[in-house]
């Protein structure tokens, strides 16, 4: 069939081609320069960091291995990593990790100097949170100073006799002589900034450092990144691919375009690969209200389609969601609107989703606990986790009548069969085997006829016939409640009371295996069809108001005094998240605003150019 298209057309779709040229003429070995890449939705940041990482590789590669050196890749989440080590093929002189792992592998080894820090941190926290105790007022929040107070003491006693500390990325190590993700942070990056020996550490080990989702990377990093700069730019590049627009965490760095040093390269790239037309418009609106960035699309991107669905918040929200689907199958003349396994909805909160997916029971307690953060997005929880990779896969065998998955999984982790249970039993090695048999049987026959067990039961069968080990707080967790308890052991317990069913479910959330997400766990991801729920009644948040956005709620006095201070509001932050949820559809993008004033809502879509009048459905 014969291409129609325009050579300036063709051509247009490579207009930034020159940008990943930009890139590798800073990393010359005569003048090398840090830069700071913007990319806007859509327009192949990974494939320039990984062109990048490619030219380097056949650059430098074989001499950086000759010295022990490597190109050290920070972003975001593990499975950014995980995608990356996998498009580099794994090689070695590539060090891709998180910004908490980074930072540990970097200090982990001076173990009397993390020491220090975390007892002069301990000293320091107690001493604020007593200060806020005489000056405020009581009620829940010194409450809870009370039990921080007491916690952090209690810490603090018991790391003098600490010899060595870890550090789970996972978050499963709950010991007082591990360290949580914030402390790693905030250590590496004060070990990094002030410590002459650990720049030096770095700057040797790793004399090109890439960071993906540079807007998201935690501020203590960035700043410390920039002192280093100032010491070694003859000898260290630092290269950040990002874009400020979608900066939605609050310890990324506010600001950051403003705070890159003039002598850095700035190479941008204006092209959206992902969105059709429309759905590209759309998000050059919205940014227009943020800053002057605006995006091209593709000149081979078909038209796409776009609609405002606006409902009263007191609305059954199955029912609306359901309803805007099927006028989404017909306005996009696209059947696979109709199908919910074939969208994505993106919520606001996790709970939403929790609510909406069935695994509510489970996700509040840990949830209103506010102990367990990253975790519990993720999956993480050590508990969790043991459910996840053991019993889950455990059951399934069992299901599917597959024997030899199921031996399989006992003899990797069940301790009756483990390689030192047999050598020390060499003649009652059959009544082991007898041993892990019944386990099995036991634990087996709690899904007898067709019963579904709780996530306790299970527990107390697994430590009834020691099928598996399991770690100590287990022991906590199937006590009897206790005064003063671990909040941890009591959210714990409360969630694990639901069936094993419903942990399922929010193991399916957390693996990305339902049609749920949220605005920003999405960030990076694209799919062909995507609805957007705002609902700020349902997500109960503060950092967010799609309803102030949308002009149906009024600023506060606190809102105009940040604007007015140039700090950031959560109008702002809202228009941010809204920018990068829009963004991630492909072909067509239906959005659904839950609200008591619609016609507020309707105004200021039109008002801003946001929507034509013919876009906005009333549900």
């Amino acid at each position: 069939m014969e291409d129609k298209r325009t050579v300036q057309e063709l051509t247009d779709n490579h207009i930034d081609d020159h940008v990943d040229d930009e890139i590798k003429r800073c990393f010359s070995e005569e003048s090398p320069k840090s830069f700071f890449m913007f990319a806007g939705a859509g327009s192949g940041k990974t494939r320039s960091l990984i062109n990048a990482l490619s030219f380097l590789d056949k650059k430098i590669g074989s001499r950086l291995s000759t010295h022990s050196k490597q190109v050290a890749v920070i972003t975001y989440t593990n499975a950014a990593c995980d995608e990356i080590s996998k498009r580099l093929q794994y090689k070695p002189i590539f060090a891709v990790s998180t910004i908490h792992s980074f930072l540990w592998e970097l200090i982990k080894n001076y173990q009397t100097d993390i020491k220090t820090w975390v007892i002069e941190s301990l000293k320091k926290d107690i001493a604020e949170l007593n200060e806020k105790q005489i000056r405020r007022r009581g009620g829940d929040a010194a409450i809870r100073r009370v039990e921080e107070i007491k916690k952090k003491t209690t810490r603090l006693a018991k790391i003098e006799t600490v010899k060595k500390f870890s550090y789970s990325p996972n978050g499963n190590d709950v010991g007082y002589d591990s360290l949580n993700h914030s402390e790693v942070v905030k250590m590496g990056s004060d070990f990094i900034a002030t410590e002459e020996t650990m720049q030096e550490i770095l700057v040797s080990k790793y004399p090109v450092l890439l960071i993906d989702e540079s807007q998201d990377t935690k501020k203590e990093l960035v700043d410390a990144l920039f002192v280093i700069y100032e010491k070694y730019k003859d000898r260290f590049v630092i290269g950040m691919f990002g874009d400020t627009m979608q900066r939605i965490y609050m310890d990324g760095k506010d600001n950051l375009a403003g705070c890159i040093p003039d002598e850095w390269e700035k190479p941008k790239k204006v092209m959206n690969h992902r969105s059709a037309t429309r759905i590209v418009e759309l998000a050059n609106a919205i940014r227009k209200t943020m800053d002057k960035q605006q995006q091209r699309s593709r000149s081979d991107s078909e038209a796409g389609t776009v609609r405002l669905f606006i409902a009263d918040s007191s609305a059954n929200k199955e029912e609306m969601e359901c309803r805007a689907a099927q006028i989404m199958a017909e306005k996009a003349n696209d059947k696979d609107w109709i199908d919910s396994a074939k969208y994505k909805s993106l919520i606001l909160e996790h709970h939403m989703a929790a609510s909406r997916f069935g695994f509510f029971d489970l996700y509040a307690p840990l949830n209103e606990s506010k102990s367990f953060g990253t975790s519990l997005r993720d999956g993480s929880i050590s508990e969790i986790s043991f459910m996840a990779n053991v019993v889950s896969p455990l059951i399934k065998a069992y299901k599917n009548n597959n024997d030899f998955e199921v031996s399989r999984i006992i003899r990797q982790h069940s301790p009756l069969l483990n390689k030192k249970a047999f050598r020390e039993n060499l003649v009652d090695q059959t009544k082991l085997l007898e041993a892990a048999e019944n386990a099995v049987e036991e634990l087996l026959f709690l899904w007898e006829g067709g019963a579904i067990p709780t996530c306790i039961e299970i527990l107390k069968t697994i430590k009834k016939t020691n099928l598996f080990t399991l770690n100590d707080r287990v022991d906590d967790i199937l006590s009897e409640p206790i005064e003063d308890e671990d909040k941890k052991v009591a959210a714990l317990r409360e969630a694990f009371s639901v069936s094993f069913d419903e942990l399922e479910k929010y193991l399916a959330y957390v693996t990305d295996n339902t049609q749920f997400a949220t605005h920003q766990g999405v960030k990076g991801l694209e799919f062909p069809r995507v609805m957007v729920i705002m609902d700020d009644a349902e997500a109960k948040g503060f950092l967010f108001s799609y309803e102030k956005l949308f002009g149906a709620k009024s600023r506060t006095d606190t809102d105009i005094e940040n604007e007015r201070e140039g700090r950031d509001t959560g109008i702002r932050r809202t228009t941010r998240l809204f920018y990068v949820a829009c963004t991630r559809a492909e072909k067509s993008l239906a959005i659904i605003a839950y609200t008591e004033n619609g016609d507020a809502v309707r105004d200021t879509a039109i008002s801003n150019d946001w929507f034509s009048a013919e876009e906005i459905v009333l549900l």
